[in-house]
């Protein structure tokens, strides 16, 4: 019987002649608040929702451009909309939200009867500029109102925390106004912590790294989004490029990942291609990760989209998983687009965050007896 899976949208070793990307996704701000606004900084740390995400700049967790550029050119064309499939020593692994959820702990699901868009003027800095139906972007907040919040009331100064917080997961170029709607959002914690950033931001996410498939032959692209939850993702679900690019602080399964990372591992595209080479079928990965550990739920009930697409070829490879399929043998097939190494080869200069990064076969295998394929699985299952 012949299996037919997705193929990956680069070939192999494309990945090495890009420089650099041009990521939003920045701790710049974060650090300057921690500095200029130590006390309201510290109570968002404090924050159940919004504390784990300012972790990692109190971790001083590294981003690598590297890393990231090296998967998405590790990526599997599939179908599906709404999730993200990638392979790593032959071995595949999704991006979902269930996954997002699992590194962030952020909202994925928006509660019912909330007005989120009713805000109450205190007349003070955030409330006139709403009032006035003016606007302000994320490199005025750094250059400007850093420095002139002192005079504001202390409310004004933790909500312009949470907004500089908030605008990390939903990462635009710093000169892009911010939306409004989140300002009305910051005017009022509560409906802040119960909007779901965690669906909006993981959709962000999921559509900049789905464009920048389609630029692999240009010089450069952009990364807009929460694309440091992306890397962790990628540190927890592939324990051996954790520690490349960090340390945790406690083994085993933590909730909210993010918060559980330190350190900035220097890796080099040597150093990712070496580690794939050495480690081969002995290369542990999670193709699952959840809230509660790695490869014990497949699909969460709860981040199931009813707009998702269907995709054959993903079932068939989650039966495979399910099986304990060997993929040592198995070679992933290569598009018909793919851009080729001259393509990708141009040097780009592309400002990073932080310091410069510089950054075979059949689609088909055969199988002597059918692969088994289990009972269909309920929505949310344990997996062996």
């Amino acid at each position: 019987m012949e299996i037919e899976l997705p193929k990956r949208i680069a070939e192999a070793g494309a990945e090495h002649h890009i420089d650099k990307i041009n990521n939003h996704c920045r701790l710049r701000v974060l650090k300057i608040l921690k500095q200029e606004l130590e006390d309201e900084y510290k109570d968002v740390l404090k924050d159940p929702v919004f504390g784990p995400i300012l972790a990692i700049n109190e971790h001083q967790l590294g981003y690598s451009g590297k890393v990231i550029h090296s998967f998405v050119c590790k990526m599997l064309d599939v179908s599906k909309r709404l999730e993200l499939w990638f392979q790593f020593a032959r071995k595949p692994l999704r991006f979902s939200m269930q996954e997002f959820y699992a590194v962030t702990g952020l909202n994925c699901v928006a509660e019912k009867n909330i007005d989120f868009e009713s805000w109450r003027n205190d007349k003070g800095f955030w409330g006139t500029l709403l009032k006035r139906n003016e606007s302000v972007d994320m490199q005025t907040i750094r250059l400007k109102l850093i420095t002139e919040c002192k005079n504001w009331s202390r409310v004004d100064r933790v909500r312009l925390v949470y907004l500089c917080v908030i605008c990390f997961v939903m990462a635009k170029d710093e000169e892009i106004d911010i939306p409004q709607e989140y300002i009305r959002l910051v005017m009022d914690f509560d409906k802040m912590r119960k909007y779901p950033w965690g669906l909006h931001a993981y959709d962000m996410l999921v559509e900049s790294i789905q464009n920048a498939r389609s630029k692999l032959k240009k010089n450069s692209y952009v990364l807009d989004g929460f694309s440091y939850a992306l890397q962790i993702w990628l540190m927890e679900a592939i324990p051996d490029i954790g520690t490349l690019l960090g340390q945790k602080y406690q083994e085993g399964i933590t909730s909210v990942r993010c918060r559980n990372w330190y350190g900035h591992g220097k890796v080099s595209y040597h150093d990712i291609t070496a580690l794939e080479a050495a480690l081969g079928q002995r290369a542990v990965v999670f193709p699952f990760i959840s809230e509660t550990g790695n490869n014990d739920v497949v699909a969460d009930v709860k981040f199931i989209r009813k707009d998702e697409k269907k995709d054959e070829r993903v079932d068939k490879i989650i039966s495979l998983l399910d099986a304990k399929f060997d993929w040592s043998t198995f070679v992933w097939q290569v598009g018909e687009d793919v851009p080729s190494q001259d393509q990708l080869g141009v040097k780009v200069d592309v400002a990073m965050e932080g310091t410069q990064d510089h950054l075979d076969g059949k689609d088909k295998v055969a199988v002597e007896d059918e692969v088994p394929v289990t009972e269909k699985r309920k929505t949310t299952r344990a997996c062996s």
